[in-house]
């Protein structure tokens, strides 16, 4: 078995200064510079998620890199629209006017909005 000291996940980004602005100024996560080149992104429970630049060779996440469980989607989505980030509309789910899949039923999945970072990479809504 391997020890570990520590364990984090990443993805990565166009452009590490606008990475930053969006994760810490826009979202209002912990986020800053690192000493191996990137950014670290502090998330509850003691985790973090490691963003790295890789400017022209990066290509959008095709899977959605960050989940952020919000309690009240409809205040973290005039929150965003607030900062001109507007969420993503996907065909295959029933959005409203705002762009939430709304769930009654919590067997069908949550109540939950998708944006898209600066480098194009698809962060989750997911109210609690």
């Amino acid at each position: 078995m391997v020890t570990t000291l520590r364990s984090f996940s990443g993805f990565s980004v166009d452009d590490a200064d606008a990475a930053l602005r969006f994760y810490r100024d826009t979202l209002g996560l912990p986020a800053r510079e690192n000493s191996m080149g990137g950014l670290e992104i502090d998330l509850s429970g003691d985790a973090s998620v490691f963003v790295y630049p890789k400017g022209e060779a990066h290509a959008p996440a095709s899977y959605t890199v960050l989940n952020l469980v919000v309690p009240d989607i409809d205040q973290a989505v005039t929150e965003l629209e607030a900062a001109g980030v507007s969420l993503i509309r996907y065909p295959e789910f029933d959005q409203d006017e705002r762009g939430v899949a709304r769930s009654t039923d919590p067997s069908q999945g949550p109540t939950i909005g998708w944006i898209a970072d600066p480098a194009g990479n698809v962060v989750a809504l997911i109210q609690d």
